[in-house]
C-alpha cells in the first residue's frame, strides 16, 4: 500500500543511486516551479541502509535541498511510501515513466543500464530497456558504461552535460583517477569543450604512452609553458605544447620553413605556405595586389628568385 508521508530532508540518503534516473543539470524550468510552487508531486521514497532512499524525484529533490540551504521552508517534505512494491517492478516502472518524458543523458543510461545488469530482469526486458537507453548490445558499449560509473565526480558531471564524446570515454577509461582529476581540472581552468577536449585528451594519451609518464606529468608540463606565455591564447597555447612535445621534428622543420621564407624578403602581398605536416602535397603560393604598378613589383620580385634560393626553400626536412 502507498502511504504519503513526511520526513525531513536530513533522512534522505542522496548518495545512494539503487534508483539512477537522474545525474547532471536541473533543468531552470523546474528550478523556478520548485522556488515558486514547492514540491507539487511527491517524490516516491524506499527506506535504505542509510535513510531513505531516493526512488523517482531526485531532481526536485536536489532543488529543495539546495533551497533549504537558504530557507528553513523547505527542511521538510512530503513523499510516497513505496516500499510494499516490488524492487524490480518499481525500477521498471519509473525508468518507463522517465524514458517517456525526456532522453537520458549518458551518464543517466550508463548508470541505468549498471542497475539493470545487477536485477533480475528477463533477457526480452532487458534488451528492450538497453535499446530505449539508446545502447548498442555489444561489449565495447558496455565497457564504456561501466567506465562512466567509476569516473570521477566533476567528469560525470561533464560527461552528463556533453562536453565529452564516446571516443574520448573509451580513451579514458584506461587513466589511472589522479590523471583524470587532472584532465577535468585543465578542462575547467581551460574551458576546454567537446571537440578540443577530445583533441587535447588524444595528444595527452599519445605523449604519456610514447615517454612512459603519467598523463598528470604532461598536464604540468603544458600548463608550464602555458605560464610562461602570459600574452597569448590559453587553449591555442596549450594546443601548440601538445603539438610540439608530441612531433618534435615536425616543429623543428616548420621553424625552419618560417626562417628561409623570411630569409627572402617577400612582400607582405606574398602567401607562401609549406605542404600540410610536410608530407607529400603541393606548396601553396598565392598574393594580392591593388593595380599594375603593385602586379609588377610582385612579379618582379618572384622573377627575382635564383634557383638556388628555391631549391633551399623547397628542400624538405
Amino acid at each position: 500500500m502507498i502511504e504519503l508521508k513526511k520526513c525531513r530532508l536530513a533522512e534522505i540518503d542522496f548518495d545512494d543511486r539503487s534508483y539512477p534516473f537522474s545525474c547532471g543539470p536541473v533543468p531552470e524550468r523546474l528550478r523556478k516551479s520548485v522556488a515558486a510552487a514547492g514540491i507539487l508531486q511527491p517524490p516516491w521514497l524506499v527506506p535504505g541502509d542509510r535513510g531513505l532512499v531516493i526512488v523517482s524525484g531526485r531532481r526536485r529533490l536536489a532543488v529543495i535541498r539546495e533551497l533549504s540551504r537558504s530557507t528553513a521552508a523547505f527542511s521538510e517534505i512530503s513523499y510516497l511510501d513505496v516500499a510494499d512494491r516490488d524492487p524490480e517492478e518499481l525500477f521498471l516502472e519509473v525508468c518507463w515513466e522517465n524514458a517517456g518524458i525526456r532522453e537520458f543523458n549518458p551518464v543517466e543510461s550508463a548508470d541505468l543500464f549498471l542497475a539493470a545488469e545487477s536485477r533480475s530482469l528477463e533477457g526480452r526486458e532487458r534488451k528492450r530497456l538497453f535499446s530505449a537507453l539508446g545502447i548498442p548490445d555489444r561489449p565495447r558499449f558496455h565497457q564504456r558504461c561501466r567506465a562512466i560509473a567509476g569516473f570521477p565526480a566533476l567528469l560525470r558531471e561533464m560527461i552528463a552535460a556533453g562536453r565529452v564524446d564516446g571516443e574520448t570515454i573509451e580513451l579514458l577509461a584506461a587513466w589511472s583517477t589522479d590523471d583524470l582529476v587532472a584532465l577535468v581540472d585543465l578542462a575547467i581552468d581551460f574551458n576546454l569543450r567537446r571537440n578540443k577536449l577530445r583533441e587535447v585528451a588524444g595528444r595527452l594519451d599519445d605523449l604519456a604512452c610514447r615517454d612512459r609518464i603519467p598523463v598528470s606529468a604532461v598536464i604540468a608540463a603544458c600548463r608550464q609553458a602555458v605560464a610562461d606565455d602570459p600574452g597569448g591564447d590559453q587553449v591555442s597555447t596549450l594546443r601548440r605544447c601538445l603539438k610540439e612535445r608530441l612531433y618534435p621534428h615536425l616543429t623543428s622543420a616548420w621553424k625552419n620553413f618560417i626562417a628561409r621564407r623570411e630569409g627572402l624578403s617577400l612582400p607582405a602581398a606574398i602567401r607562401l605556405e609549406p605542404p600540410p605536416d610536410f608530407e607529400g602535397g603541393d606548396y601553396r603560393l598565392s598574393f594580392s595586389f591593388d593595380g599594375a604598378r603593385q602586379w609588377r613589383e610582385i612579379v618582379g620580385k618572384l622573377n627575382a628568385l635564383t634557383s638556388e634560393e628555391i631549391d633551399e626553400l623547397c628542400r624538405r626536412p
